[in-house]
């Protein structure tokens, strides 16, 4: 089939890399692919490279896949089927007819949650329309991660050898992402004599201070037994990150914990799992619902309507959604058992050392449109 993809896949961020991933599973399926970039956002650095694709031109195209945000997304009469990918962070439950506008425009909504795509699913059966729902699989592009590397974490600090090494990459100044709970189940499943340490990475620039200021929060509320001479070490890297920077904590660390609120799988839990640092994520994330103990330590959260103050979308994070948030018991519980069970961290690592070759060769099934118009693209 002859596809048409719109997507931010030369963005250097988590839009960037899940819409990369799925431009080279589309393509890995022998399917004839044009590719055209859009930008989501003026603030983030792009990748230089000029992806092959976006300089073939055909006469017919069958299918448009659009990778965008919900507001973007449009329709295109002269495509016999049109499919929109909407990896939505969150669980919708009530949502009127009006707020799935852009879902209207497609034939087909891809979703990478199973548990959203099902209930996506049923509120558009609800309203009596004919659009299909389709979980799709983690991806993820492993042409540009290196096998190896003589940088690490642990080579450029004396002081992170010879300890065991939990990392978390994300959001500082978004809540959801889960940082403060990381912080808090850390400091009390572990003290200072333990030999472990938590390198926090903030995946963009961030005010050192701030990040200080939450690590400090964090250890008020733990109460006084977590005085500063007791308190396990905490790193903090607030220089610019960077891919090198990402891999030396993949390929020097030991377990990265992500216990964001978001349902949607994401790049960097996957990053680890190929570097076999069995992530820690919540059970009701996408990554979780596809594979599960046997390559990830999951935690127990409870589902919560969105209550959250950053809103890319108008009409997102309403009063008819919600996620999942950690239980910071069940996180701490589990960084333990990752620290001091080597019997189930070897056979997650064991899992997780097939996920190299099951992404290089990871593809998506396309069903045809379903007659037999075929668009023309001047």
């Amino acid at each position: 089939m002859n596809i048409f993809f719109i997507g931010p896949y030369r963005q250097q961020d988590e839009w960037g890399r899940k819409s990369h991933s799925i431009l080279k599973a589309i393509q890995r399926g022998g399917h004839n692919v044009t590719a055209r970039p859009i930008f989501l956002s003026s603030d983030l650095s792009y990748n230089t490279y000029s992806e092959p694709s976006e300089f073939i031109i055909l006469e017919n195209y069958d299918i448009l896949i659009q990778f965008v945000l919900q507001p973007y997304a449009t329709y295109m009469g002269e495509f016999a089927k049109r499919i929109g990918i909407f990896n939505t962070e969150t669980l919708p439950y009530n949502l009127p007819l009006g707020h799935l506008t852009k879902e209207l425009l497609m034939d087909e909504v891809w979703i990478d949650s199973p548990s959203v795509a099902l209930k996506t699913q049923d509120i558009l059966h609800n309203h009596n329309t004919t659009i299909n729902v389709k979980a799709i699989p983690p991806l993820l592009d492993v042409e540009s991660l290196p096998l190896t590397s003589a940088n690490s974490v642990k080579m450029s600090d004396p002081a992170l050898q010879n300890r065991f090494i939990f990392y978390y990459i994300g959001s500082v100044a978004d809540a959801k992402d889960g940082l403060r709970e990381t912080v808090m189940a850390y400091t009390n499943a572990f003290n200072h004599q333990d030999a472990v340490a938590l390198v926090v990475m903030p995946e963009n620039i961030v005010d050192g201070n701030l990040l200080e200021q939450i690590i400090q929060e964090c250890h008020a509320c733990a109460g006084e037994r977590n005085v500063a001479a007791h308190r396990p070490l905490i790193k903090a890297l607030v220089e610019q990150p960077t891919l090198e920077k990402r891999m030396a904590l993949h390929i020097g660390g030991d377990c990265m914990v992500c216990p964001s609120y978001s349902l949607t799988t994401s790049s960097l839990v996957l990053e680890a799992a190929v570097y076999e640092c069995s992530p820690i994520v919540n059970k009701g994330n996408a990554c979780y619902e596809w594979w599960g103990e046997e390559n990830l330590w999951g935690v127990e959260s409870f589902e919560e309507i969105c209550i959250h103050k950053d809103r890319p979308l108008p009409y997102r994070f309403t009063s008819s959604e919600s996620w999942h948030r950690p239980v910071v018991k069940s996180l701490s519980e589990a960084m333990k058992d990752a620290y001091t069970n080597k019997f189930k961290r070897d056979k997650k690592r064991t899992s997780n050392s097939k996920l190299r070759e099951h992404f290089k060769n990871a593809t998506i099934d396309i069903a045809p449109p379903n007659n037999d118009y075929v668009g023309k693209i001047s």
